[in-house]
């Protein structure tokens, strides 16, 4: 579970960094890392159901690393 802080993931750590904070990638990227830091990437595709207004988009944000929008406005959808 500490991986990041041990020596081996510390590299590694840094490189998604920027001023002691996470880097904002979107959603469908991912860090540009020197082959020496690569580790495996596992990809999930996720499906949200829900209803209007309880905070799937605001969740697909957080887990992209961007902001939730301020304001809502309904996503289209199916």
């Amino acid at each position: 579970p500490g991986w990041l802080l041990s020596p081996a993931g510390r590299p590694y750590l840094d490189s998604i960094l920027h001023k002691n904070q996470r880097r904002a990638f979107g959603l469908l990227e991912r860090p540009a890392l020197p082959p020496a830091l690569a580790v495996p990437t596992v990809t999930y595709k996720l499906f949200l159901a829900g209803r209007s207004g309880v905070g799937k988009t605001a969740l697909v944000a957080w887990l992209g690393g961007t902001p939730a929008p301020p304001a809502h406005h309904e996503t289209l959808g199916m």
